[in-house]
C-alpha cells in the first residue's frame, strides 16, 4: 500500500509517518524504481500496535525502542487493565448484520435520550470499537461501518436552531491533519443538547480559513479537537495563531489527548472530559455570556 493508504487505514498524517520514518526507522518502506514508498500489511498491523499504545500516553520514543514483541506484551498488559467487555456491545461491533447495526443504535438513543445516549452508549461503543481493532477481532471495514452509523445517528440529531433563535452558535471543525472527528462530534451532541446551535463542519479545514467562517456565522465560539496522533507542539501553536487571528470576543473551545498537559490562552476553554459539558455552558454559554 502506498503511504496515503496506510495513513487512511491506521488513522495517522503522512507527515507524522515520515517524521517517524526519519526519527525512529519505523515503519521501513520498501521503494520502486521511481522512489515511492510502499508499505505490507504486517507493517499496518504492527502501527496498529504503536497507535493504540500512545492511546494510553505512552510517547512515541519510549514505543519505537521496544521490539515488536515487547510492544505486544505492553499492549497487552494496558488492555489487561481495562474494563470487561460490555456483550451487547461486543455483538454490535462484531457480529450484527449491518442492517441491524443503525437500528440498534437509534433504539438506544430513543430509549435513553440524547445526553444518556453519548456517555452511556456511544463512549463505550467506540472503546469497544477500539480494543477490538486492536486485538484483531474487528476488520477495518466492520469498524468504518459501526463508526459510520454512529456518525450519521448524531449528526442527524444536530438540527439548527430557527432563525432569530438567540441561543449562542458553536462552530465544530477540526484543522488539517486531524482525522479522528468522532470525540468532537460526541461534544457538539452534548453541547447541542445543553440548547447550543452547533454548526459541524465534516471536512478537515485549513487553518486560515476559520476566522472568515467564524465570522460569517457569527459564532459564539469555535469547537476544535486535538486527538493523540495529533503533534502537541502543532496543536498548541495552530491555537496561538488561532487566537491572534480569530476576532476576540469569540471564545475557542479544545479538547483531545494532544492537550493533555493544557495551554493557557486568552478565551480559550480546556474541556479534556465530555462531563464538563454542561458546566461549560452554565459558566461560558448562557445568552447573557455571550454578549
Amino acid at each position: 500500500m502506498t503511504i496515503q493508504q496506510l495513513s487512511k487505514e491506521i488513522g495517522i498524517g503522512v507527515d507524522t509517518l515520515r517524521i517517524w520514518e526519519r526519527r525512529y526507522g519505523c515503519p521501513l518502506p520498501e521503494r520502486d524504481t521511481r522512489g515511492h514508498r510502499s508499505y505490507s500489511a504486517q507493517q499496518a498491523e504492527a502501527l496498529r500496535v504503536v497507535v493504540k499504545l500512545q492511546s494510553f500516553g505512552i510517547r512515541p520514543a519510549k514505543i519505537f525502542a521496544l521490539d515488536d514483541q515487547a510492544r505486544q506484551e505492553l499492549l497487552a498488559q494496558h488492555l489487561g487493565q481495562a474494563l470487561p467487555l460490555d456483550s451487547e456491545l461486543q455483538r454490535l461491533v462484531a457480529e450484527l448484520p449491518p442492517d441491524q447495526v443503525g437500528r440498534v443504535m437509534q433504539e438506544r438513543l430513543q430509549q435513553l435520550g440524547l445526553s444518556e445516549f453519548v456517555h452511556r452508549f456511544a463512549v463505550p461503543l467506540l472503546q469497544t470499537l477500539d480494543r477490538g481493532w486492536t486485538e484483531g477481532w474487528v476488520s477495518i471495514a466492520r469498524e468504518h461501518l459501526v463508526a459510520d452509523r454512529l456518525q450519521e445517528l448524531l449528526k442527524a440529531r444536530l438540527t439548527p436552531l430557527p432563525q432569530g433563535d438567540s441561543r449562542p452558535r458553536m462552530l465544530f471543525l477540526t484543522l488539517s491533519g486531524e482525522r479522528h472527528k468522532l470525540g468532537l462530534l460526541l461534544a457538539a451532541a452534548l453541547f447541542h443538547d445543553q440548547g447550543i446551535d452547533c454548526l459541524l463542519v465534516n471536512d478537515e479545514l485549513p487553518l486560515t480559513e476559520v476566522p472568515t467562517l467564524a465570522a460569517e456565522l457569527q459564532v459564539a465560539a469555535v469547537a476544535l479537537s486535538f486527538s493523540a496522533h495529533y503533534s502537541t507542539r502543532q496543536a498548541k501553536q495552530d491555537l496561538a495563531s488561532l487566537r491572534r487571528s480569530v476576532d476576540s470576543k469569540i471564545k475557542l473551545l479544545a479538547g483531545g489527548f494532544a492537550l493533555r498537559d493544557g495551554v493557557r490562552l486568552q478565551n480559550l476553554i480546556i474541556c479534556t472530559e465530555l462531563e464538563q459539558i454542561p458546566q461549560l455552558c452554565r459558566q461560558y454559554f448562557r445568552p447573557e455570556a455571550v454578549k
